[in-house]
């Protein structure tokens, strides 16, 4: 049940899903799964102190009965630390790649048939494409010749790029300090600025720089700051309106922590990006498909109720950063922006790709984004060596389209994607990036790679140990490996897990909809006439704050239509797709709808419907526009639309439920759901088992027999 302010409420029930111990898995053990944890020891666990100081719930992982995948993983499914995969590598200059390469004549009658999008449809796409970041600065990221993070993949990830009509833009310049200080402490800041000055400098392990996944190296901070000033220049051009999508594929570093270098990321670019956003007061949507959970962009906006983080990821039970459970989910305001959906290893993209389209959109829809920034980290792949994961680029490919989808339909087509992860430098990265650009231009994905790209870096894919170079773009289902009991276990948890994250993290009006057919959040590819901004009616926006409502008790489809709905009354956030979503329920017999009206404009309503195969009914939605609140108003809606309804009603409380432009501190949403609820005859009870283990903060209620 959810929240519009002071004695406003929606409501919600969760759904009957099977918690993850219904799921029949034959071996509850934890997997001895060796993982990569490049950080040391000594590195602070910000999301325990945070539970220490009782900010957040206890983590799903915690839980003694927490099922897990069937078959115990031993050494010889997995890989181990990357120190002990890697031999000496070389590091390709700039120099010595074919810095000069064009699109490839062998894809240029493959793409002659590319269903391109007419410019007055959509004018952000120019005809060579999104704008691309990269230059020289790009590769002196570089860690040294052991590092799996390597340079080596602009080579040919970046001639790829260009065999597909992809041009370079704009090239990453270092951020100012001034700038870097929008999400990074100053005292840190000046550590890394010391080995710039001071090229013999000591390592410093108290901030992350100097472990042996992020030697210092000269030149250090100029270029991480080169890294986050090509997203912060990408997102610049579009806000300027020069650009609706930017790539920078390069970027992606987003484990770096406000005062740490963690994870190979030494100044977090995707955070900065965002940030040059909120600055300008846009709400940004964060979406994170590395195989890495995105713990420091979601640290940095944790508490921020204008930024909602989605991040898909290996389970932190099995790998760096051990952090990204389900039941981290913000804290105060923003409790319900940061989302987690963990996969168990094995898992492919039959859970991951679904869950990735379920929640997506439908997050989008709830929380109506100004822009979007997502990263597509590469090592979610099968192939990838630090991770357990089996997602394919036909997975990755069809997300990217999916992301694409959701910037137009929601986001007025503004959109940063970066890179990330991934340590396939070959076969993986270079696809996946061209897939993920290809889909920002509305490009069909063409049938083979160019043979003269895999003859150009095929002696050194196989130097590496990553040969042979692909025929095509896409992989065959589950990137050609068989598919076994294990990898069946994990996809079967893993699917039940997003599930139960949907099912806390969406407001019930909007999961109860998808799941009857009222109203689906779909978005198409290529996006076709939607980028233009939402019209609203006038009337809309208008108040009348000296006029009391008028309730009405039960209102049809043709009273509907005559009336205005007043922003920000319910879930979704768009008040179109609100009445398509209201009229659509009212089809159903079952469905009441309570409304407050001043004249024609509809100032808050209530809406319930009756629970398949059961006498009773379950409050989906209760709320107020703003400008009507702390008047009685919720309390009055609720009070007739009880008198009306009769029977039987439940109703579920979690911290989905909200105004997500103005929403209260979680505890007081509670706090105002109890009193209200009680004053209405309902008697307060815990929620469901699997709901409490995600959303401490959820409860039911019930009233009539």
């Amino acid at each position: 049940m959810g929240w519009r302010e002071a004695r406003d409420l929606v409501v919600d029930e969760p759904g009957s899903l099977p918690g993850r111990h219904h799921l029949d898995v034959a071996d509850r053990r934890v997997p001895s799964l060796p993982r990569h944890d490049p950080d040391p020891a000594g590195r602070p666990d910000q999301l325990r102190e945070r539970r220490e100081a009782g900010q957040v719930g206890r983590r799903v992982g915690g839980q003694e009965d927490d099922v897990r995948v069937g078959l115990r993983l031993t050494e010889g499914h997995v890989v181990g630390p990357f120190t002990e995969l890697l031999e000496e590598v070389r590091i390709l200059d700039a120099e010595d790649r074919d810095t000069c390469a064009r699109p490839d004549p062998e894809l240029v009658e493959t793409r002659s048939g590319v269903r391109t999008l007419h410019a007055a449809i959509v004018p952000d796409v120019a005809p060579n494409g999104p704008l691309l970041v990269f230059g020289p600065r790009s590769t002196t990221y570089d860690f040294g010749p052991q590092h799996p993070l390597t340079p080596r993949r602009f080579g040919p990830g970046i001639d790829l790029l260009r065999a597909v009509g992809a041009e370079p833009s704009i090239e990453p310049e270092p951020a100012t300090d001034e700038q870097l200080r929008a999400v990074h402490e100053a005292a840190y800041i000046g550590v890394v600025r010391r080995f710039s000055e001071h090229t013999g400098a000591a390592d410093d392990a108290a901030v992350g720089i100097g472990s042996l996944d992020k030697p210092a190296f000269a030149g250090t901070p100029e270029a991480g700051a080169a890294v986050a000033g090509g997203s912060r220049r990408a997102m610049d051009s579009i806000l300027r309106g020069e650009t609706r999508h930017a790539y920078h594929p390069g970027g992606g570093l987003h484990h770096a922590m406000p005062a740490r270098a963690s994870g190979f990321c030494i100044y977090d670019d995707p955070a900065l990006a965002i940030a040059r956003a909120r600055a300008e007061g846009l709400r940004v949507l964060y979406v994170d498909l590395d195989v890495h959970h995105g713990d420091g962009v979601q640290e940095i906006f944790y508490s921020d109720p204008g930024v909602l983080t989605v991040s898909f990821h290996e389970s932190g039970r099995y790998l760096f950063p051990q952090t990204g459970f389900a039941d981290e989910l913000g804290v105060g305001p923003a409790a319900g922006t940061a989302v987690n959906v963990p996969f168990e290893p094995y898992s492919g993209e039959a859970s991951w790709l679904p869950a990735v389209q379920s929640l997506v959109p439908a997050l989008a829809a709830t929380f109506g984004p100004d822009v979007i920034v997502s990263q597509h980290g590469a090592d979610a792949h099968a192939w990838d060596p630090l991770a357990h994961l089996r997602v394919t680029t036909t997975a990755m490919g069809e997300a990217a389209r999916l992301v694409d989808g959701v910037a137009h339909r929601w986001a007025a087509g503004r959109w940063l994607a970066t890179g990330g992860g991934g340590y396939d430098a070959y076969r993986v990265v270079p696809r996946a990036w061209a897939l993920t650009w290809l889909a920002a231009a509305h490009r069909e994905t063409p049938a083979e790679t160019p043979s003269g790209w895999r003859e150009r870096w095929a002696v050194d894919a196989e130097r590496w140990g990553q040969s042979p170079m692909p025929r095509r773009f896409t992989d065959e289902p589950n990137a050609g490996l068989a598919a076994g009991s294990a990898q069946d276990a994990a996809d079967r948890v893993s699917a039940a897990m997003a599930a139960a994250v949907r099912d806390v993290v969406l407001p019930q009006l909007v999961r109860v909809a998808i799941e009857r057919g009222w109203s689906t959040p779909e978005v198409s590819w290529p996006p076709v006439g939607v980028d233009a901004a939402p019209t609203v009616d006038e009337r809309a926006e208008a108040t009348r704050e000296d006029v009391d409502p008028t309730v009405l008790a039960s209102v049809d489809r043709a009273t509907l239509e005559r009336l205005v709905l007043l922003r920000r009354v319910a879930a979704p956030s768009s008040t179109a797709e609100l009445r398509v979503l209201l009229d659509a329920a009212l089809r159903d017999e079952g469905t009441l709808l309570t409304v407050a009206v001043v004249d024609d404009i509809c100032v808050g309503l209530a809406l319930s419907t009756q629970v398949p195969d059961r006498h009773a009914r379950e409050l989906l939605a209760l709320g107020v526009a703003a400008p009507y609140r702390r008047r009685g108003i919720g309390r009055a809606l609720l009070e007739r639309h009880l008198e009306t309804a009769g029977g039987e009603i439940e109703v579920a409380f979690g911290v989905a439920e909200r105004d997500v432009v103005e929403p209260l501190e979680v505890e007081e949403r509670g706090r105002i759901a109890r009193r209200l609820l009680t004053r209405a005859g309902f008697g307060i009870g815990p929620a469901a088992r699997e709901t409490a283990r995600i959303d401490r903060w959820a409860f039911t209620a019930r009233r009539g027999s």
